[in-house]
């Protein structure tokens, strides 16, 4: 019986481990902090640029476009990636600024196109690998609704 629930309780510890990796490397959007607090009285902006080339475009989100842009993040997953240092090839840049008004707090969130986002102060400055592989069309889907 003693080789018995040594088995179980080893396996125990080894599930508990396993999900507490899957936990830690498997990052969903509503994780996020501040993304909760998103909401249309928010002052949102969204600069694109190009990696290496000067200038950037400038978008300032209305609050349509702050829901959807909410929801886009926290309908989200991603991967934590260990290293604080990524390869990228996509080299549409967008940082993503989100003032919540409250004249202290504020999200902004770095995105290197369709491959990955990095978050200020939050994830110890590493990445999140981007799961959607439509995650930047989306991205480009809510900027465009300014032009309409």
């Amino acid at each position: 019986m003693n080789k018995r629930y040594k088995i179980i309780i080893y396996a125990a510890v080894i599930l508990m481990l396993i999900s507490a990796a899957y936990n830690y490397f498997n990052v969903k959007g509503n994780k996020i902090k501040g993304v909760s607090e998103i909401s249309p009285e928010c002052s949102v902006s969204i600069a694109k640029s190009y990696h290496l080339v000067e200038g950037e475009q400038n978008y300032t989100l209305d609050s349509e476009q702050v829901d959807r842009l909410k929801s886009l993040i926290s309908d989200s997953s991603f991967t934590r990636v260990l290293s604080s240092t990524v390869r990228f090839y996509d080299k549409d840049i967008y940082t993503i600024k989100i003032d919540f008004n409250n004249s202290q707090d504020f999200l902004t969130i770095h995105c290197t196109g369709n491959e990955f986002i990095s978050i200020a102060d939050q994830f110890n400055g590493k990445y999140l690998k981007i799961k959607d592989p439509e995650w930047k069309n989306k991205l480009e889907e809510i900027i465009s609704l300014q032009n309409n």
